[in-house]
């Protein structure tokens, strides 16, 4: 161990002025490393040199002082000596005198040494690092602390937890980032490092808020997202309550991103944000009272269209608990009725090389559900959940059973009172495509296109079906009508074939099941917007209790009145054009609604249910 010399009239400079310890308490330092080297001082652990204190020599003999020395000397060199036997006396004082009185007096110690530590000194003393540097060509080279990394790309991490240490600050610019250091810090370690990550991802949540929920930026996916997306440098949150306490928050914010099963199924950047979710992700949306619908019916919609993209990643256990998050007596009648039986298995486990079914529910379930959730009464509801000795559970729980699929609870109802309007159009392009070349009394339909970030081109999606609204035009009528023609959503029917193969003997294929599905139009409001108007040219309803089998439409018949043909057909001055193209005949029959010229426009206002 080395050792540093220090004069006491030197203790001064080593320590600093008042300026230099301000300068210090106002610099960032890790708290923890600061209360560790504070206590230190004067104490053997980790230290690496030893502090010498010593006291100036005496001061040089004043000039009498310096020739009564002198005087002395030599009277006591004139004195004769008795010569030890074999040695000679000859010129032998004289010597010890001039060497005792050349040699310059040596420093006397003060105090014991103290055990200090060069790695803080140095920054604190001038004097201490001097001397530290003359020494430092005779040291031995570093020792090796040896740190083991699982993969190259944890290294930023590593290095900005070993950052941490020295400033007391994580410096992290993205949720994944702060995640991967609190990773490594859990190794390190570090106390303090954690809880700085957690305060950091916490605050880019809050941050998010300001920015809007929503798809996000086309280039930066929104922190609430990059947080679900980065389970794999989650620590257990079992083992962890100050991350268990940031995921509840972060479940609440992404609920919150989300909003409601309505806007997932029909916003194409929701949908797809929504598919890649990982399962804790989806289990914090389906087991919140806040994430809203229109119906249950599409809560079991947006589990069937993520389970679409991620069923080979799911075991058993974790169907089985994203199963039991559902609300289903809560369905709506053509669920509970044709749906779920035809999503359920008679066998608790597939065939040898067939896949397991999405839901985990079996026929038996499904048949109860169904007699359940049709009941009228809370008494039938009451005597279906009775006990084997006919004692009713006011809990409604069957044995067995997830709570959730019995639970009375209502999820947050996202449509308001005045309805949530989805814009559909056409283009004179596609009116012209489809009524353009129309012989006399030929009838022609237009689908009309959803608008504005729709994940379908011609398709809403409500009430877990999906419904497409189309004109129907006579050549040669004066009028044309408006129609909703329900549709079974692909992930419904892939889930139904997915369950259909999975049992030994599906009772009737999906396909034909589905087809014959009897399903209730859901409350809702339909404006053909005139042109350059603020008030519809036309407005109709459908209310509950309307029924109509799938493939079917429902409408009216003749509600959007159209120019006259003879008009639409005549040219300038009034005489017949018959050059004119059939585009601007098309132009011309429907002038009233084109906006702009160019684009037809109708809103579709979903109503909440009248419960």
């Amino acid at each position: 161990m080395s050792q540093l010399r220090l004069q006491p009239d030197e203790q001064q400079s080593a320590t600093g002025g008042g300026n230099t310890a301000a300068a210090s308490a106002a610099a960032a330092i890790n708290p923890r490393v600061a209360q560790g080297i504070s206590g230190l001082f004067g104490r053997p652990q980790l230290a690496d040199c030893l502090l010498v204190f010593q006291l100036e020599p005496e001061c040089p003999p004043t000039a009498p002082q310096a020739a009564a020395a002198a005087a002395a000397a030599a009277a006591a060199a004139a004195e004769p000596a008795e010569a030890a036997p074999g040695c000679s006396s000859s010129g032998g004082g004289e010597g010890a005198v001039a060497a005792a009185a050349a040699a310059p007096p040596r420093p006397r110690r003060c105090g014991e040494p103290l055990p200090a530590h060069a790695f803080v000194l140095r920054f604190a003393s001038d004097k201490v690092a001097a001397q530290q540097q003359q020494q430092q060509q005779q040291l031995l080279p570093l020792p090796e602390v040896q740190l083991t990394l699982g993969r190259e790309e944890e290294l930023p991490a590593a290095l900005a937890a070993i950052k941490f240490a020295y400033t007391g600050r994580v410096e992290v610019g993205s949720v994944r980032e702060a995640l991967a250091v609190l990773q490594q810090a859990a190794y390190l370690q570090m106390e303090g490092c954690a809880a700085a990550c957690l305060a950091a991802v916490k605050g880019m949540l809050k941050a998010s808020d300001t920015t809007g929920g929503g798809g996000g930026t086309e280039n930066r996916k929104p922190p609430v997202l990059e947080f679900f997306s980065c389970t794999h440098l989650w620590p257990d949150p079992g083992h962890e309550p100050a991350f268990a306490a940031l995921l509840t928050e972060a479940k609440r914010r992404l609920v919150a991103h989300f909003g409601d099963a309505l806007a997932v199924l029909n916003n194409k950047a929701l949908y797809e944000q929504m598919r890649v979710l990982p399962a804790v992700g989806l289990e914090a949306l389906l087991e919140s009272d806040d994430f809203g619908t229109d119906s249950e019916s599409s809560v079991v919609l947006v589990l069937l269209e993520w389970m679409d993209l991620n069923h080979s990643t799911t075991d058993a256990e974790g169907r089985r608990r994203l199963s039991g998050l559902l609300r289903l007596a809560q369905c709506s009648r053509t669920y509970l009725s044709w749906v779920l039986p035809l999503l359920a298995t008679r066998q608790a486990a597939p065939p040898a090389g067939r896949p397991p079914p999405f839901l985990a529910i079996s026929t038996a379930d499904a048949s109860f559900l169904t007699t359940y959730g049709l009941s009228t009464s809370a008494e039938e509801r009451m005597v279906m959940a009775s006990d084997s000795k006919g004692r009713g559970r006011p809990d409604c729980r069957i044995p067995g059973w997830p709570a959730a699929w019995l639970s009375p609870k209502r999820r947050r109802q996202c449509l308001p009172a005045e309805g949530r309007t989805f814009a559909f159009g056409a283009s004179l392009d596609d009116l012209q495509h489809s009524f353009g070349s129309l012989q006399p009394g030929a009838i022609s339909e237009l689908f009309l296109q959803c608008l504005a970030n729709s994940r379908e081109t011609t398709v809403l999606t409500a009430h877990g079906m999906q419904w497409r609204l189309c004109l129907q035009w006579q050549h040669g009528s004066a009028e044309a009508g408006v129609y909703l023609q329900p549709e079974v959503p692909p992930g419904l029917m892939y889930a139904a074939a997915l369950a259909a193969a999975a049992d030994a003997a599906p009772a009737l294929p999906p396909l034909m099941s589905l087809s014959a599905a009897v399903v209730a139009l859901p409350p809702m409001r339909l404006s053909v917007n005139r042109n350059g108007g603020s008030r519809a040219a036309w407005s109709g309803s459908f209310s509950d209790g309307e029924f109509l089998r799938i493939g079917d439409g429902r409408g009216w018949d003749a509600v959007v009145r159209l120019e006259q043909a003879s008009s639409a057909a005549r040219g300038p001055g009034g005489n017949s054009n018959a050059s004119s193209s059939s585009s601007s005949t098309v132009a011309a029959l429907w002038a009233r609604y084109l906006q702009g010229g160019a684009r037809l426009t109708v809103d579709v206002a979903l109503l909440p249910p009248l419960l």
